[in-house]
């Protein structure tokens, strides 16, 4: 017998935000879920703005998501936390906590089950984006670029041929998008309300869950787009220039001291670097082969020609480097070996001049567009 699938339940906490709700809800009930039974809860912690709740409460009848409004405000930590009774009280194997100022691609709840597959021991596993503090995939400007349904499924399409299943340990999840089982609730319980209206409450959570041997897991392949701090803003508990509370920080570093030199180590460690470049030269790669490339002899590009679907090579003859783009993703290539045209064959895997193709030179390329059947190693947490 096949065993049964899992139940989901993505439970969104709002707070305001007119301008994207709704794009969140419409993306969650696109979700592609052939393995998983998912429902979409929508946390609403007594949204203040005029006609708001109304309005959402009438999307979610539209597309039947559940719904409920808090009588009155009860922060960040304490919405999150009924997710989580939600979830375990009505028997669901996984909750996903997640922000309401997110795209998720149409593969979001796939990815995260398959990387939560990956191992028993695994406690939470956080989505890869464009705006999650130190976990994000670097773009020139994500809400020109990125903010697109389109632009999400087809990202994280090409990320999963190359990293489905793929689960790399991180020192502190973010609850932006984050899976976590069930039975990891049970045991470690709920979020802390020291935290308040909220910021930090995730990283005291995943660290607990961290000293009783799980695993703090990043998916690569799990792209969400991350608008960032728009029901934070809307609650006024951070101002424009600030992306954080320094109190809340400051319960961590009384209760962690040794967090702050462990992250620091981590990205000291160089996996990071790794995985950002890994994945830009997936992404590029495949618009490549998708749309093409041309190539550029000035370092400056008009803004206009940047929103073209086509790959851009802009050739540094100054820096003896080449900056590959798309839709506001680069990767610089440093060892040109003076020979700028060759590197970008070689890059694109392509033929060269004399029809020898880059294996049978003795040439390393960086990853294979699609890695066939294993995937990047990262180092693992024992």
């Amino acid at each position: 017998m096949s065993p049964a699938r899992p139940r989901v339940l993505l439970a969104i906490t709002v707070y305001n935000g007119r301008a994207f709700v709704p794009r969140c809800l419409t993306s969650a009930k696109a979700l592609e879920t052939p393995s998983a039974d998912v429902d979409v809860l929508v946390l609403d912690d007594c949204s203040p703005e005029p006609g708001f709740s109304e309005l959402i409460a009438e999307q979610c009848k539209r597309q039947d998501i559940y719904y409920y409004r808090t009588p009155r405000n009860l922060g960040i930590v304490r919405n999150v936390n009924m997710g989580l009774l939600a979830a375990v009280e009505k028997g669901y194997d996984y909750v996903i906590i997640s922000n309401s100022d997110v795209i998720y691609s149409k593969q979001t709840v796939e990815m995260l089950l398959a990387a939560a597959h990956s191992s028993p021991r695994i406690g939470s596993v956080t989505a890869w984006s464009n705006n999650v503090s130190i976990f994000s995939l670097p773009n020139a400007d994500p809400d020109k670029h990125l903010a697109s349904q389109d632009v999400v499924n087809w990202l994280a399409s090409s990320l999963d041929a190359n990293f489905r299943g793929t689960a790399v340990d991180i020192p502190a999840g973010i609850s932006f998008s984050i899976l976590i089982p069930t039975s990891v609730i049970r045991d470690v319980g709920l979020m802390d309300p020291v935290f308040g209206r909220g910021y930090c409450e995730e990283t005291d959570w995943t660290l607990r869950s961290l000293a009783k041997g799980y695993r703090i897991t990043l998916a690569p392949a799990a792209f969400v787009y991350h608008q960032g701090r728009g029901s934070t803003l809307a609650a006024g508990m951070v101002s424009g220039g600030h992306s954080t509370v320094p109190a809340n920080e400051n319960v961590i570093d009384y209760r962690y001291p040794l967090f702050r030199g462990q992250v620091d180590a981590f990205v000291r460690g160089g996996i990071l670097e790794r995985l950002r470049r890994d994945s830009l030269t997936v992404i590029l790669k495949q618009a490549a082969r998708q749309y093409g490339y041309r190539i550029e002899y000035h370092a400056v590009v008009d803004s206009k020609e940047q929103d073209m679907m086509q790959v851009t090579c802009r050739v540094r003859a100054d820096a003896g480097s080449v900056l590959v783009s798309f839709k506001g993703f680069e990767l610089e290539l440093t060892d040109t070996r003076g020979q700028p045209l060759e590197a970008v064959r070689e890059f694109f895997q392509e033929p060269a001049a004399d029809g020898s193709s880059p294996a049978s030179r003795g040439d390393t390329l960086p990853i294979p567009l699609v890695q066939p059947p294993g995937r990047p190693s990262y180092p693992v947490r024992v």
